[in-house]
């Protein structure tokens, strides 16, 4: 859950009053300007401004900081957000490959395909700030069921699943799990069959047959595992009306779909009574759409005092300090980690994240088998949520014979197009 708007500029405002008023104030121009939907910064800017005297930066909320760079003529020195990687966003950013080069930061410290995400064309416009991942969570009295001790493959789910349910009569009164109780998992489903979505000049494309494939899985999934979508939707209007972690705990059905941003703010006296695995397909485990991603600004006015932040802002004992700032200040409940994610610093995450969430010891992310999404409009939340999301929560729920009546994704954006 995030902070809204409101408290954002709330704490961006006492950020700046103290600057202004500090006996170390810089004039006003010389003030090097964050622009984020990231209410966290508006701390770590605090701790970063404490920590010396020569640099003084604020923090402006933007709702979509990826749109607000495109429509503006005044650009901020650094962004922070997710769909920054867009063509015309990426165009108001410089390359920061030099910041390596000069040792300012070290690459080997990230996940690389986040930070290969970010290199277009052998330039590093971006680099990664943080990510989340998709998991399943069970009671912890389901353990002795769930052998594998890191992840789940979609098919060990189905298994898993299955062995659970209970029926009678063609009523169920347990049900291991069903991907459509979840659109977010359908969507994870979708990615997890590499359907590429990605941007282009039609709003977006992707892989039609991994799309195809993915649904044809879905509704075998609810056909061979729960008998039917009525059979599921019974089930869930009896049963699923409660919190994710005391659904599992309750024991009416096996999994629940949940992501880390989600899971790690529940209240230790919740999350002590569930565990969970990673979702993964042949291997790899997706990473959730909304990266955040921090990028320079072409016509930065204070560079250099851009660059001294981005370089103390990627290190391992600034991060940690990030996070006890957190703790003493009783945000982890709203916000998890760093940016309400896992830190984009392996060492972070190793090192620092296992004190601070105590049940991701066994758990943490995997290091080398991320998998990315491409690169995104700078809208894909709403294109989500109004074209994608609707059609694989239809497709996957049509009866059989009936799947010709689903309108298509192209047919869906050539809609959404007239209507805006």
């Amino acid at each position: 859950m995030k902070l809204n708007a409101r408290r954002f500029r709330v704490a961006c405002a006492c950020v700046l009053l103290a600057i202004l008023t500090c006996g170390c104030s810089r004039n006003k121009n010389n003030i090097t300007i964050i622009w984020t939907d990231q209410p966290e910064f508006a701390s770590y800017v605090e701790l970063f401004n404490n920590s010396q005297s020569k640099y003084r930066i604020v923090v402006e909320y933007k709702q979509n900081p990826a749109d607000a760079l495109i429509n503006t003529r005044v650009t901020p020195d650094i962004v922070i957000g997710p769909w920054l990687k867009g063509e015309k966003t990426r165009s108001r950013l410089i390359p920061v490959d030099y910041l390596f080069n000069e040792l300012k930061l070290n690459s080997k410290l990230y996940y690389a395909p986040l930070l290969d995400l970010g290199n277009v064309q052998g330039r590093q416009y971006l680099l990664p700030v943080s990510f989340n991942l998709p998991a399943l969570i069970f009671s912890s009295d389901s353990q002795n069921l769930v052998t594998e001790d890191f992840s789940l493959s979609l098919d060990q789910v189905q298994t898993l699943a299955h062995n659970y349910n209970i029926e009678k009569n063609g009523v169920y009164s347990h049900m291991g799990f069903s991907p459509r109780w979840n659109s977010e998992s359908l969507y994870i489903t979708a990615q997890l069959f590499n359907t590429r979505f990605e941007e282009d000049k039609s709003l977006f494309k992707w892989n039609q047959n991994a799309l195809d494939n993915a649904i044809t899985y879905l509704r075998n999934w609810t056909k061979t595992i729960n008998t039917s979508v009525t059979a599921e939707n019974d089930f869930e209007f009896k049963y699923l009306y409660d919190p994710p972690y005391k659904l599992v705990t309750k024991g009416r059905n096996l999994f629940s779909f949940m992501t880390s941003d989600e899971l790690f703010v529940l209240p230790q006296d919740k999350i002590q009574n569930i565990d969970f695995r990673w979702i993964t397909k042949d291997g790899k485990t997706p990473v959730k759409d909304n990266i955040i991603y921090l990028g320079i600004c072409r016509e930065a006015k204070n560079l250099e005092a851009a660059e001294a932040f981005v370089s103390w802002f990627f290190s391992e004992k600034n991060q940690r300090a990030m996070l006890d700032r957190n703790r003493k200040m009783g945000t982890m409940d709203s916000s998890f980690g760093i940016s309400g994610g896992f830190s984009s610093l392996k060492t972070v995450n190793e090192k620092s994240f296992p004190l601070f969430y105590p049940s991701l010891l066994g758990h943490l992310p995997p290091t080398d088998n991320l998998a990315v999404p491409r690169i995104l409009p700078n809208n894909w939340e709403l294109l989500k949520e109004t074209i994608v999301i609707p059609y694989l929560v239809e497709a996957a729920s049509v009866a059989s014979g009936q799947e010709k009546s689903v309108e298509s994704l192209n047919d869906r954006i050539t809609d959404w197009i007239k209507t805006h």
